[in-house]
């Protein structure tokens, strides 16, 4: 039972944590609780929940990904012009296409050319946002037809369809981290880069296509958003990208690498989106609700930094 419980002591922190702050919400709102109220909550965070995993994978390697917002835009714009010009397949395929030449050219400008992540990201963020919004014209492309809704609206066993998307998401990335050989090596990479290359670890290749895979589920993230909202819009995730490190970090990922967790952030994204959705209905202001949220991450941040010392010295 004890290594049980030093192996998942953050992951157990943040489930306290999220128990805690739902007991706390539900007090000031009776409807905060409610089964209605949490699987529509799951609708907005899948999104974010979906890309954090990819993420958390990149951060572990010591790098970042700023553009996943802007490609999650593009995406949906290239998804709406190609599904009216050619149909669903070309719809797909455009999607397809653009997540992963999205974070081809990410990976190959930070692993060929040697750049640095925060650079190359912040660059491409600004490059897929006003690709998105020359090809639009600023203008959103909506009139879907009616049975792709469900992606983004509809259920599947009684759940909403983007929570079960976002489950099998979840479940992959944790397989990949824990049992695959590109998770040991994402974790290697992070710890010490020279040491990985020393090590005969294929690092550029790596984090390549990590990167390529976080750029597919920013596509994914897009089909969803697109879905749920009707419209593919240019500005369509502004902000995700802070949303998602966020997470990420809060869930137990150092922003310097070299460890991390698929749970963790599952969790980390849960906390974020209880705390908007329970000061929202609480009708609390919202200079105070950012307030709130300030703290309550910051208090999270330093809980989940003593557990995890903790941990490494048991």
């Amino acid at each position: 039972m004890m290594p049980f419980l030093r192996r998942f002591a953050r992951e157990l922190t943040l489930l306290g944590i999220l128990i805690l702050l739902g007991g706390v919400l539900a007090t000031r709102s009776p409807h905060f609780l409610t089964r209605d109220n949490l699987l529509e909550l799951t609708r907005h965070l899948a999104e974010t929940g979906i890309v954090a995993c990819g993420m958390t994978l990149i951060i572990m390697t010591g790098g970042i990904d700023l553009s996943v917002g802007s490609l999650l835009g593009l995406a949906g714009i290239a998804l709406g012009y190609a599904w009216k010009l050619w149909g669903v397949e070309a719809a797909v395929a455009a999607v397809v296409a653009v997540g992963f030449l999205g974070g081809a050219l990410n990976g190959a400008l930070i692993t060929r050319a040697g750049l640095p992540p925060l650079v190359v990201t912040l660059a491409t963020m600004a490059l897929f946002r006003g690709g998105a919004m020359i090809i639009s014209r600023a203008e959103p492309v909506s009139d879907f037809p009616e049975a792709f809704y469900w992606i983004g609206q509809g259920d599947l066993v009684g759940l909403p369809v983007q929570l079960v998307l976002w489950l099998l998401v979840v479940a992959a990335a944790a397989v990949v981290l824990a049992r695959t050989p590109a998770g040991r090596y994402a974790a290697a990479i992070g710890d010490n880069e020279r040491a990985a290359r020393f090590a005969a670890i294929p690092v550029g290749t790596v984090k390549f296509w990590l990167y390529v895979a976080t750029g597919l589920l920013s596509t994914l993230a897009a089909v969803i958003y697109t879905s749920r909202c009707s419209t593919a819009k240019a500005d369509a995730g502004e902000g995700l990208e802070l949303q998602v490190i966020t997470a990420v970090v809060l869930g137990g990922t150092p922003i310097t690498g070299g460890r991390g967790t698929i749970l963790g952030s599952f969790l980390g994204v849960l906390i974020l989106g209880f705390v908007r959705r329970g000061l929202t209905l609480a009708r609390a202001p919202m200079l105070t609700q950012e307030i709130l949220i300030g703290v309550i991450l910051i208090l999270t941040a330093i809980l989940n930094q003593i557990v995890a010392r903790r941990s490494a010295r048991a």
